[in-house]
């Protein structure tokens, strides 16, 4: 039977400012709250995955109230510690919601105006997506063949579509939503597929490729694959990169001497069509921008400004491209003052007339881990060299994890910690994935924005090219 929770403390009154048009309104009660704030956002387009925040305290009767501006039907999040709650809102809704931070299997209540498909999704989450979701199914690929996964991912599939269809609310739900969750289910079944050959192998190494039966892959040859009328999906922006990938995959080394983000904005440019295309061309510059050396990235820049004609991809674009060039050689490095493992304030500017090799990393990250041995070696060959910092800034969550990390694998240097990429920090620095280094210079300017790992036989000469600076 399904479980419903109702609040039995006080009833509390919650007031709101009625929202414009153009915004929403969400009020809540957290019952056995894990933490005196509440985040509240929602994602302002695809490109770049830009999440827009607002981080609100609870009151004595842990009740909040956000407003956040919207002018169109969105997936906005509410995240506490242990809950993560997805409502659909559209302009101009007043919602309140009431939920139990710390028992997933208690239904969140929404009321209000414009709730119906919230209330429509919390029972959708809770019902069916949980039970045929992403991480469920793949961690199940080791132990099932291709035909059977298959019958999972269709009946998976069909059960969301038979519970959309099927609701007493079906015919009330907002038609754009209905058209968005139509999307997302059906390339959520693509995903999947896509996907299975990877868990298969991760779960059985040296086992080789499974035996597929005949159809597993006939979605591709669909030649509705891909629509300009799709692209609101998060689902369907991550298809067509699995879909890329796995044509790059079948052209084995052809390309190789290319980035990955180079060989996927040649494949998109002419796999893909409209606005499908001229996203995965945008991201791949905005990939470009995180990994490629700085003149490969302007280049890649360059054609897509060529290509492209949407003018908000191409603003969005264009705004991380003035970030990448405020981080290019010679620019001031961006200052900060963060506690460090010892509890000290720590400052970049504390450094000024020293060389600082800046590693951002995550006790999560393989890559990153699979460096501290080199990064050991790299220190006993510099010494004799007083004059270089070696900064660490972990984007560890986990707090505990990361100073276990460093005490366990006895990393020498100045260690500091900021809690996750969206902290102030990681986003100054444009920081899209770990391990990323920069090489900072005496007058407190980069010197390079892309320095070599430790593991780089090259490193020692760069950084001994930039303490004789």
């Amino acid at each position: 039977m399904k479980k419903i929770y109702f609040a039995i403390a006080a009833i509390v009154l919650l007031v709101s400012c009625k929202p414009t048009a153009n915004e929403v309104t969400i009020s809540g009660v957290i019952n056995n709250p894990t933490s005196d704030k509440v985040e509240v956002s929602y994602y302002k387009n695809l490109i770049g995955n830009p999440l827009e925040r607002v981080e609100v305290a609870l009151d004595a009767n842990n009740t909040f109230t956000a407003t956040l501006p919207l002018d169109k039907g969105q997936f906005v999040y509410i995240r506490v510690p242990r809950r993560n709650i997805r409502l659909y809102l559209l302009p101009g809704a007043d919602v309140q919601i009431t939920f139990d931070a710390g028992n997933p299997e208690l239904i969140p209540v929404v009321e209000g105006t414009k709730a119906l498909e919230s209330q429509f999704f919390v029972s959708y989450v809770h019902d069916v997506e949980r039970n045929h979701s992403r991480t469920l199914l793949l961690n199940m690929a080791g132990d099932l063949t291709a035909e059977e996964f298959l019958g999972a991912v269709e009946g998976g599939y069909n059960e969301k579509k038979a519970f959309l269809e099927n609701h007493e609310s079906y015919r009330k739900l907002d038609r754009d939503f209905v058209s968005l969750l139509r999307t997302t289910m059906l390339y959520e079944k693509y995903n999947l597929l896509l996907e299975y050959p990877m868990a298969f192998a991760h779960f059985n190494p040296g086992a080789g490729e499974p035996a597929f039966p005949d159809g597993f892959f006939d979605f591709l040859e669909n030649e509705n694959l891909f629509g300009d009328e799709f692209t609101r999906s998060r689902a369907y922006f991550r298809f067509m990169q699995l879909y890329l990938n796995r044509k790059l995959e079948r052209e084995g080394d052809a390309g190789t001497e290319l980035t990955f983000a180079e060989r996927m904005f040649n494949m998109a440019e002419t796999a893909l069509p409209g606005l499908s295309r001229e996203m995965v061309l945008g991201e791949m510059v905005l990939m470009g921008f995180g990994f490629m050396e700085l003149e490969q990235a302007k280049g890649l820049y360059d054609r897509f400004l060529a290509l492209a004609t949407n003018q908000s991809i191409i603003d969005i674009v264009k705004k991380e491209f003035d970030v990448v060039m405020a981080l290019a050689p010679g620019q001031p490095a961006p200052e900060f003052t963060l506690t460090d493992i010892n509890g000290n304030q720590v400052s970049l500017s504390d450094f000024a007339g020293k060389v600082v090799y800046l590693d951002f990393w995550a006790s999560w990250c393989g890559p990153c881990m699979r460096e501290v041995p080199f990064a050991k070696e790299l220190k006993k060959r510099m010494a004799n060299q007083p004059d270089i910092v070696f900064l660490y800034i972990s984007v560890d969550t986990d707090e505990t994890a990361w100073r276990n990390t460093v005490a366990q694998q006895q990393i020498q240097g100045v260690h500091l910690n900021v809690p996750g990429f969206d902290h102030e920090v990681p986003q100054t620095y444009n920081l899209r994935g770990v391990p990323t280094f920069f090489l900072i210079g005496r007058d407190g300017k980069i010197i390079n924005n892309r320095p070599p790992r430790p593991s780089n036989p090259e490193i020692d000469q760069v950084l001994n090219n930039a303490l004789a600076l």
